[in-house]
């Protein structure tokens, strides 16, 4: 009798799988691509490492040369068994400008934003009419004004960095990690920036958790932070709790900071004046301005926390990646620094009116973008049924998506499509040089491409330009170790945090 029921159990279970499989198969019109257990993103498909059974999370990167090539289209669909759910996944540049440029048709899923949604609706994650009021309201915070103000604080965080560290007292110094300085650096800047809150490189030992290392917990860990279910924080696991303290710490600080501004922009004082170019006090600014249409306390602080998010994680993954390209490549370093060299005379420091005039700094920034994309994914979900003619790159078909089908643009992919970009495993920023800030892909397409591009950007450049002017840059090897080898340990892009880029790069500083 057992037997009978659970060889009927079985039928059923296997029965209701492949059901399940073949209507995953049509609402992805049964376009070629991987077929495994687990999709990318469920648990199981995260934690297993990428191989040809389970793409995993760094099949962007290990197959990025193959992967396209072997399905013969550069979109292709993920279907899995058992675990998550069917995926269009495109590495092709004309399809990530239609989905990204469409004015329907498709929306930002909440489970999608999940990770900038901690505090509130925001920018990033909003839709359709609330989407139109966050950006209405947000994008006067972004002006000359405060790209004035990064580029003042990025020149004085760096002396603050060089003296705090007694780098000023050496001729050479051996950096083990150049990735910890540059999220250290991002995250001074966008608390100075973005807050108008000090941010002192060589801070006084204290037990209490500061501002700045409230938001590193809470921008490295999100990801901690959405999967673990709230009982487990109270089980006696440091990190958990490190997590927990931080993630309260950093809201008691964004709510007592709202407040506090509205407080002070009802008055007329001097202080308010000479705070109101720091990013949420503009941002309060804009949205009082908008009465009753304005955002509420909540939106404000998702507002700024995403930024703060994007701002922080992604800059400092891009820098850490040009400081070792240039690292790598002396060549395109003796470019930079002629430049330097010729537009700052005597060692001066940059300021915002030289943003435009540095363009060859500009575009190993830019090149570094391409090969290690901070934002490597960009998802969109269909709302209605769409109708996608693919050219002959992509298989030269038209494919049918009912609603409710995530597309998922490999942000790797389009970087690395050799007919957009000639040779694109080699360091080239040559191939930037004349265009337009618009044209810049890793910073999205269309009306939703990323509004603080030109902070991350000003950010970047000064501080890459102080860098290549006081100091050589190159590999700090290892016993027995080439350039080539060094390359190939170093240089390998992965997911880290939420963002993507390099892991550990050991870089050498010798004074010029």
């Amino acid at each position: 009798m057992w037997s009978t029921v659970s060889l009927a159990v079985a039928t059923v279970f296997l029965s209701s799988l492949a059901l399940n499989y073949h209507a995953r198969l049509k609402a992805v019109g049964h376009l070629p691509g991987f077929r495994a257990a687990f999709g990318s993103f469920s648990l199981f498909g995260a934690i297993l490492p990428t191989s040809w059974f389970n793409p995993g999370l760094n099949w962007q990167w290990l197959w990025r040369k193959s992967v396209y090539r072997y399905y013969g289209s550069r979109t292709i669909s993920s279907v899995p068994f058992l675990s998550g759910e069917p995926l269009i996944i495109t590495g092709s540049h004309e399809v990530a400008e239609h989905v990204l440029s469409a004015p329907s048709g498709y929306w930002k899923a909440p489970d999608s934003t999940a990770a900038l949604m901690l505090w509130g609706d925001n920018v990033i994650s909003s839709n359709y009419d609330a989407y139109k009021r966050h950006r209405r309201i947000v994008g006067p915070a972004f002006t000359g004004t405060t790209y004035a103000l990064v580029a003042r604080e990025t020149v004085k965080l760096y002396h603050e960095m060089v003296e705090g560290e007694k780098w000023d007292q050496l001729t050479e110094v051996c950096v083990p990690a150049i990735n910890i300085f540059m999220a250290k650096f991002a995250l001074g800047i966008i608390t100075r920036c973005g807050f108008g809150l000090p941010f002192p490189w060589m801070r006084d030992e204290t037990h209490e958790m500061s501002f700045g290392e409230a938001l590193a917990i809470v921008s490295e860990r999100n990801i901690v932070r959405l999967a673990t279910p709230r009982w487990a924080y109270k089980l006696p696991i440091q990190k958990l709790r490190e997590v927990e303290e931080a993630y309260l710490r950093l809201s008691n600080f964004m709510n007592e900071f709202a407040r506090a501004r509205k407080d002070e922009l009802s008055s007329t004082t001097e202080e308010v004046h000479l705070r109101e170019h720091d990013l949420f006090t503009r941002l309060v600014m804009a949205s009082q301005a908008e009465g009753r249409k304005g955002l509420d306390d909540s939106e404000l602080i998702g507002d700024i926390f995403a930024f703060m998010f994007a701002g922080h994680e992604t800059t400092a993954h891009v820098m850490s990646a040009t400081v070792a390209l240039l690292a790598l490549h002396e060549d395109e370093q003796l470019k930079v620094l002629e430049q330097i060299r010729e537009l700052l005379p005597g060692n001066r420091d940059p300021a915002f009116e030289d943003f435009e005039k540095l363009d060859k700094v500009m575009a190993c920034f830019e090149e570094a973008a391409r090969m290690f994309p901070a934002g490597s994914i960009v998802t969109r979900d269909t709302t209605q049924t769409i109708t996608l003619k693919l050219s002959a790159q992509n298989g030269d078909r038209t494919l049918v998506l009912p609603p409710g089908v995530r597309i998922m643009i490999d942000m790797v992919g389009v970087h690395y499509d050799p007919a957009i970009f000639p040779d694109p495993e080699q360091f080239k920023p040559s191939r930037w040089y004349g265009i337009p800030e618009s044209d810049l892909t890793f910073f999205g397409w269309g009306p939703r491409a990323c509004l603080g591009r030109k902070f991350a950007m000003m950010e970047a450049i000064c501080l890459l330009t102080m860098l290549v002017r006081d100091w050589n840059l190159s590999p700090l090897l290892e016993a027995g170790d080439t350039k080539d080898k060094w390359r190939e340990r170093v240089l390998q892009g992965s997911l880290v945090g939420l963002g993507f880029g390099i892991r550990s790069a050991p870089i050498r500083l010798t004074r010029r």
